[in-house]
């Protein structure tokens, strides 16, 4: 005897998934000048914003797509 599966369908919203990808991208583009930023920074701001040299560059060092 052959069952029946259920299907689910689900409606595709292409103008949704190039926005989500658009902001993606953007989000993207945003942590790496950030962090770029981050590693170029002086010791006398990272002590302003509490982090070590160590750190800023270990932040630095990860990838954009990271979060």
């Amino acid at each position: 005897m052959i069952q029946a599966l259920p299907v689910l369908v689900r409606y595709f919203d292409l103008g949704k998934m190039l926005t989500n990808m658009v902001a993606t991208l953007y989000r993207w583009q945003v942590q790496a000048e950030q962090r770029r930023r981050l590693g170029d920074l002086d010791q006398r701001a990272l002590d302003d914003i509490g982090i070590s040299r160590d750190q800023a560059k270990a932040e630095a060092r990860k990838p954009f797509f990271w979060t």
